[in-house]
């Protein structure tokens, strides 16, 4: 990292936007030096104050404070004769240039807030009412934990706050500063950045980064990031050179690799599972750690990284292309060699020159990378078949001798075997082994060029810490990823969540007969309880049954429901979303980084968090980039859906241009692992097939999110009916037919017409009248007089008639 003194200039160089709103002290006597015109943009003031001092710094630093006081400070008033200050003088501008749209924040610059950057977003002639009140966040950290617990920093809000506010930020970021475990000084120069960086996520991903003649809707923490970014490029060309280069790269294979192939056994598949989904997360963070490292730049050039799919701005330079060229062809050769060609990752470059940077260019730009990305992926390991590789994999037969084909992956040879039964290879044992067992209580990924651990890309290997790792491996490691927070290290939300038997459920389980106890052991459906242990897919089906009020019989059936979902249209949301009819294209390069980041944190942070707090039972299998995979008992993993639905709204300020559909397949608990991962696919597609997207489907009923909301309701209606003994189960059921049947006559079938008369003869015959109120009666014959509906109320019924299934007395072992 030759350029990092101006890297962290690039970092700390909006500093004073909120020192100065926090009413914090300011160097003075140096507007001459720092100030155009000695009076103007005062506010550098701020930044030289803060680096002078206020900043710890590691030893290794403490040496420059002054010259990274001068770089931060000057770059209103560079000097002409040094590079580094017109350098970030000109990233400065290229990512202000590209933010800056006309118009004017609110309130003074001190009462200013950050807007939300989604509310711009339009698509299809969908957006925000022109006269929707502006959204903007409050002043909060990124990991403020807030009452009501259905609150969240991220989403924004009319009524935003008092400007005293900012002191109060600022001073919690003061202190955050202090604390040697949130900015360690004596863990190398690297790790004390990527600690900086994480607290200037904590605490000024809300901090507008200019509110005067403009809209303030990009943080200070994306403006700074880019233009970090585009300065270590410009300084890594050569002198008197500006070229620099989009680069980024995609995995493949992502759900095959994690739920596994054709005839794969489903053993050990919890651990597995969320082993795998982590494995790939860090498999593509070790690709670009590796290429940053052979180049000698910072993770600085990240602009995203989430999903699968990372972005990086580069040097273009002849050096530069070389080490890309080389990389590329040892990742291609190395995924295939470990996956067999399963786990692919395509790569593309685009050039740029300072002005595309620009948003009149921009988008054209990034468009042009996205379409070489998907090029790409028309071509999977064409480097390596280039290079004479046959596509024809060649198989060692001796290499299966002993122990036959891994039983987990049905990929690679086993080489022993799982608790003495299962044959299994090295990367599967030391997934489940060193992964998945210690992910419930990790707080670090260590990425290493130690011998532990799983092996990555690169000569890295993935270890993974708890709060009390050594400080010597730390200190070691090319990259500390804390997956907890942002106290230190690298912060990157790592999806995850876990259900684990508490005491509380063992209590209620013992007390509604579903636990019994033999030799001393407790077990539920036939496998052993501990509290502390991770629930298991039975478990958790069995968690889908309702005890009645004496604990005696338990209704509603024992399945699991998965939640596939993702955001509709993000593709088109990436460019065309900030290009309004008639008006300029929005879309820079801070724009794609805030909108990549928290639509991560979305799905990475904020998923997580409202399964801890109100859907424990949910299995958070991964999340993160757009999209979701997470399966529960199936009436929670429903509730959960809705939630998830609500609460993307909240982030998005209920803009209709932005919308996910999912997809909640149904399914028993010892279903193959392949066949939920199709299910699922199939639930998500039909959703997508919606005219309008933003849809559900549930018990192979699709409907918009309204409707689908609307639906449940009924099917809770339904199951209450049924407890009262205000209709039969029976009743429910033959509604089910009339339903269907209704269905098949809007398809042209005549013959179906009769449903409604076999229906209004039901309901007088079997639905006594004084059990059933006359507004459950009229809204019973409406459902069945609403021939567009009533086929969707399949989901309605079905929902009821699994809720009050009697599915058997307390349970044997």
């Amino acid at each position: 990292m030759t350029q990092i003194l101006p890297v962290l200039a690039a970092w700390l160089h909006g500093i004073d936007k909120f020192a100065q709103r926090a009413d914090a002290p300011c160097s003075q006597g140096l507007e001459q030096e720092y100030c155009p015109h000695g009076t103007s943009h005062r506010h550098v003031l701020y930044t030289d104050y803060f680096i002078e001092r206020v900043l710890p710094l590691p030893p290794e630093l403490e040496g420059q404070r002054s010259r990274l006081a001068r770089l931060a400070s000057a770059h209103h008033r560079p000097d002409a004769s040094s590079r580094e200050e017109m350098a970030l003088k000109l990233a400065d501008c290229l990512s202000s240039g590209g933010d800056r749209v006309d118009g004017e924040a609110d309130g003074g610059y001190k009462t200013a807030r950050l807007e939300s950057v989604f509310t711009n977003v339009q698509l299809d002639g969908k957006g925000m009412p022109q006269d929707a009140p502006p959204l903007r966040y409050r002043l909060l950290r990124l990991d403020d934990a807030l009452e009501p617990a259905d609150d969240s920093p991220i989403f924004p809000v009319t009524n935003a706050g008092e400007s005293n506010s900012y002191k109060e930020l600022y001073r919690n970021f003061l202190d955050a500063l202090q604390e040697e475990k949130s900015l360690p000084l004596h863990m190398g120069v690297r790790h004390y950045a990527a600690s900086l960086v994480s607290l200037l996520e904590q605490f000024t991903w809300c901090v507008p980064s200019s509110t005067y003649k403009t809209r303030a809707d990009i943080s200070l923490y994306d403006h700074a990031a880019t233009t970090a970014a585009i300065v270590q490029s410009l300084l890594a060309c050569p002198d008197k050179e500006q070229c620099l280069l989009l680069c980024g790269g995609e995995i493949s294979g992502i759900q095959r690799f994690i739920f596994g192939a054709e005839g794969q056994a489903d053993k050990g598949a919890s651990k597995l599972l969320r082993a795998r989904s982590l494995y790939l997360q860090a498999l593509t963070r070790s690709v670009w750690l590796t290429l940053l490292d052979r180049l000698g730049l910072s993770p600085a050039a990240k602009i995203a990284d989430a999903g699968g799919r990372y972005v990086l701005l580069l040097p273009d330079t002849p050096q530069a292309r070389e080490i890309l060229q080389d990389l590329h062809m040892e990742v291609e050769t190395w995924l295939f060699k470990t996956f067999q060609g399963t786990v692919r990752m395509t790569f593309a470059t685009v050039p740029l020159r300072p002005d595309d940077l620009e948003r009149a260019r921009f988008c054209e730009r990034f468009e042009c990378f996205n379409d070489a990305l998907e090029e790409a992926k028309l071509r999977p390991f064409a480097t390596v078949f280039r290079s004479g590789t046959s596509p024809v994999l060649s198989v060692n037969h001796k290499d299966y001798a002993r122990y036959g084909e891994c039983d987990c992956c049905r990929s690679r040879p086993a080489t022993s075997l799982l608790d003495d039964r299962t044959p299994v290879c090295d990367l599967c044992r030391l997934l489940m082994e060193q992964v998945g067992r210690r992910l419930p209580t990790a707080r670090y990924l260590i990425f290493t060029r130690s011998a532990d651990g799983v092996e990555l890309f690169g000569g890295l290997r993935l270890r993974l810490e708890a709060q009390d790792a050594k400080e010597d491996v730390l200190r070691a490691a090319l990259d500390v990823v804390n997956m907890r927070g942002h106290d230190g290290f690298s912060a990157v939300p790592v999806a995850g969540h876990l259900p684990t038997v508490t005491q509380a459920d063992l209590a209620q389980w013992k007390a509604e007969g579903r636990v019994h106890n033999v030799n001393g052991v407790d077990f539920m459906q036939g496998e052993p309880v501990q509290v502390g242990s991770p629930k298991t897919f039975a478990m958790l089906a069995e968690e889908a049954r309702v005890a009645g009020p004496d604990g005696s019989r338990l209704r509603s059936v024992a399945c699991l429901a998965a939640c596939k979902a993702d955001v509709d249209n993000l593709g088109l949301l990436f460019g065309m979303g900030f290009a309004a009819e008639g008006k300029q294209n929005l879309f820079s390069i801070s724009r794609f980084a805030m909108l990549s980041r928290m639509l991560n944190h979305f799905f990475a942070a904020h998923v997580p968090r409202l399964m801890q707090r109100e859907f424990p039972g949910m299995y958070l299998i991964f999340a993160g980039g757009d999209d979701l995979f997470a399966l529960g008992p199936w009436s929670e993993a429903v509730r959960f859906a809705q939630r998830l639905r609500s609460d993307f709204g909240r982030f998005t300020g209920n803009n209709p241009a932005l919308t996910f559909s999912a997809g909640l397949p149904v399914f028993k608990p010892r279903l193959p692992m392949r066949a939920l991962r199709h299910a699922a696919e199939e639930a998500l597609k039909a959703s997508k097939d919606q005219p309008g997207k933003n849809a559900a489907t549930l018990f192979g009923v699709t409907a918009e999110w309204p409707v689908f909301h609307r639906l449940c309701e009924d099917g809770q209606w339904l199951e209450e009916l049924c407890l009262t003994g205000a209709v039969t189960q029976g009743f429910v059921r033959r509604m089910l037919g009339y339903a269907r049947a209704c269905g098949e006559f809007n398809q042209g079938d005549m013959r179906k017409g009769l449903y409604l008369a076999h229906m209004a003869y039901d309901m007088a015959r079997n639905c006594d009248r004084s059990k059933v109120s006359p507004q459950d009666r009229e809204r019973l014959q409406r459902m069945g007089q609403d021939k567009k509906e009533f086929p969707c109320k399949e989901m309605s019924i079905t929902w009821a008639l699994y809720r009050t299934r009697i599915t058997g007395e307390r349970n044997t072992v």
